[in-house]
């Protein structure tokens, strides 16, 4: 990282306590977190809660949503799945092409218009 920069937080609440599962997940989310930080200087903190559903003894689904807080806005993803893993790689995309896109010229308006509204 360069001098000038500084990372913006990122964290996971709710990892599961499967040592390798958990750590290789961490690892993806704080990779996908730098790289979103490097290219978007104004995402000010990203978080992920993971919500672990139990179906078998062994078995668990995983509910995973992100949310990237930039100055103007908040966005928010999300992801299921029954590896932890590929439930964040399956996010990373969702996540790049959102914050790459061009805004709308409808929604990025926000509500105000340029016509006169009837008195």
């Amino acid at each position: 990282m360069s001098r000038g920069t500084r990372e913006p937080p990122f964290y996971i609440v709710g990892l599961p306590d499967s040592a390798a599962e958990a750590s290789a997940a961490q690892q993806k989310f704080e990779h996908m977190s730098r790289e979103l930080a490097r290219a978007f200087p104004s995402v000010e903190e990203i978080r992920a809660v993971v919500k672990t559903k139990k179906i078998a003894k062994d078995r668990a689904r995983y509910e995973v949503s992100v949310e990237v807080y930039t100055s103007l806005e908040r966005h928010a993803f999300s992801g299921s799945g029954f590896d932890l893993v590929s439930v964040f790689e399956s996010i990373e995309p969702k996540m790049k092409r959102l914050l790459t896109s061009r805004p709308s010229k409808v929604t990025s308006s926000k509500g105000r218009t340029r016509r006169k509204l009837p008195e």
